[in-house]
């Protein structure tokens, strides 16, 4: 990241309707592992106005797994702000589902240790530990998104919806050693919003709310991201009244975000989506050693650094362990045992039985270092 170059990312809130369906997909993940951590799943999600359509398989336990679908859609509504006054309520909720709810047979359970499908995943980190070593703007699309959301959930509810997103646009003047200079072009905001809430108002309530975030983030060691930051740098609800939101303005599918869900849009990512699938799955477990390992990397030294594993069906181990990181190591790089990427290794060392997967997704798989491959 030398001389001056344009960076910019993507977040969008939980009351997105990608964003719900992500929700229930995995919460029927955490429902399923806590029958059973070798719990099988892979499912797909869509909402639409008062509707939700559930689809794909469960398979746990030794009986039928009995899944409250009514129940677990319902809360994900309600943690992300949904109610009587930001409909769909979660009450008024029509669930639709073809899911295929089995047990677990002895012979699935035995290849719960190899990939079941094929895959490339990618880790990436840069050293940047301002940013937990994630690409800046992709981390400023997320520290300014939370920020708003708990604005909103704690002070805002009555005049700002659940369903929102924010794109920063900024140029990185300068990169010396691990160190940034950064300043805005534009922080583009699209929020639903109360009906007679007009521009003016929106603008004069939330821009305090940007200012103060941005203010703690230079404070952190963000160089210019409040000294260039200004009443003109906010493009706010362009496409003029946005009181028409969430699910009664669009509709919503899983795995849409994946993008957003791993480094922004500057990152190859590999392979599939995170959300949905239990931590065997190769599209789970493989992008978060791959991320952990990168990170350790750039801890040791290197300033980006790029991990590429690749699964057959049938292997438990990646067939491919590839690392690139710059600057160029004077020596081979080691890589860990050929154990330590195996399926049963990454999911007991990272603990993904006990993750709390809607969480995971609210906070950003990436983002939150409190998460067991991001320590």
């Amino acid at each position: 990241m030398n001389g001056e170059q344009r960076i910019f990312a993507e977040w969008v809130s939980p009351g997105h309707p990608d964003r719900l369906a992500d929700g229930i997909a995995e919460s029927i993940v955490n429902a399923a592992l806590k029958i059973d951590s070798d719990a099988l799943v892979g499912i797909e999600v869509a909402v639409h106005t008062n509707a939700v359509f559930i689809d794909g398989r469960v398979a746990a336990g030794h009986a039928t797994p009995a899944l409250d679908l009514g129940g677990i859609c319902g809360q994900v509504y309600r943690n992300a702000g949904y109610s009587k006054a930001w409909g769909p309520a979660p009450e008024e909720l029509r669930i639709t589902h073809d899911l295929c709810q089995e047990p677990l047979s002895a012979d699935e359970r035995l290849i719960r240790q190899i990939a079941d499908d094929q895959n490339v995943v990618i880790g990436y980190a840069c050293n940047l530990p301002v940013c937990n070593f994630l690409p800046p703007a992709h981390w400023l699309a997320h520290r300014i998104g939370h920020a708003i959301r708990e604005w909103r959930e704690t002070k805002g509810s009555t005049q700002f919806g659940p369903d929102f997103k924010v794109l920063p646009r900024l140029r990185v003047k300068s990169a010396p050693g691990r160190t940034l200079d950064l300043a805005w072009d534009r922080l583009t905001l699209s929020i639903q919003h109360a009906p007679g809430i007009g521009y003016e108002e929106q603008h004069r309530i939330l821009f305090p709310v940007i200012r103060a975030t941005l203010g703690e983030a230079q404070a952190e060691g963000l160089k210019g991201v409040a000294d260039s930051f200004d009443v003109s740098c906010l493009h706010l609800n362009g496409a003029g009244d946005f009181c028409q939101g969430g699910p009664h303005g669009d509709n919503g599918l899983s795995g849409k975000k994946l993008v957003v869900d791993h480094y922004g849009p500057t990152v190859p990512i590999g392979g599939g989506a995170l959300s949905g699938k239990d931590p065997h799955k190769i599209d789970r477990c493989g992008a978060l050693r791959a991320r952990q390992l990168a990170k350790a990397l750039c801890r040791q030294g290197a300033q980006e650094a790029w991990v590429t594993l690749s699964w057959a069906p049938g292997e438990s181990v990646p067939s491919l362990r590839e690392v690139r990181q710059t600057p160029r190591p004077g020596g081979v790089i080691r890589l860990p045992d050929p154990e330590w990427f195996s399926i049963p290794a990454i999911v007991r060392d990272l603990e993904l039985c006990a993750v709390d997967w809607p969480a995971a997704v609210r906070s950003g798989y990436l983002a939150d270092t409190r998460a067991t491959w991001e320590r």
